[in-house]
């Protein structure tokens, strides 16, 4: 362990959806850095080419996959080239996610609610469920982050259907 790598994760394999933008390529590059095999999931293969190359700076064990959180099949089917692949998954990120604003709670069709549901709820669920049987069948554990929003806690206005919120709140 030095400065430049405060803990050592070589040897170890993490998977971080959503990982090809944003705080998920912020996980992944702080874990390559730490010598970990690093597996990024995200829908554009522009942007998961993008970081795959910059992951590649910090270690040759990276690899980008495309994969819709919210699509059960895809969801097990992208494991399993995971899995083929690294040999197995230590880690797993469910941090994918999308955003949605509405005029107004009035303005959402069922349409736009269920499009974010599917990706940041049912994706987390299925990445995460993916993962922790995985690491059941393996028999040595693992570590499942799925990474949340300040407005889980302090609900948005126009923004419902990202983060429903909790307890007495008015939508005007």
């Amino acid at each position: 362990m030095t400065a430049e790598r405060p803990f050592d994760l070589e040897g170890q394999v993490a998977l971080v959806t959503g990982g090809n933008s944003g705080i998920g390529l912020g996980i992944a590059r702080a874990l390559a850095r730490a010598g970990a095999g690093v597996v990024v999931r995200g829908t554009s293969e522009e942007r998961n080419r993008a970081a795959l190359e910059e992951l590649r700076t910090y270690g040759p064990s990276v690899m980008a996959l495309r994969c819709d959180v919210g699509d059960e099949a895809g969801v097990e089917a992208a494991f399993g080239r995971t899995v083929a692949a690294m040999g197995k998954v230590d880690a797993c990120f469910a941090n994918a996610g999308v955003g949605g604003m509405a005029p107004s709670f009035l303005e959402p069709t069922l349409d736009e609610w269920r499009r974010v549901l599917r990706v940041n709820l049912e994706g987390a669920f299925l990445t995460l469920r993916a993962a922790a049987r995985h690491m059941v069948e393996r028999g040595e554990g693992g570590s499942l982050v799925a990474t949340g929003s300040l407005a889980a806690i302090e609900g948005q206005a126009r923004g419902e259907h990202y983060a429903p919120p909790r307890g007495a709140w008015s939508p005007w």
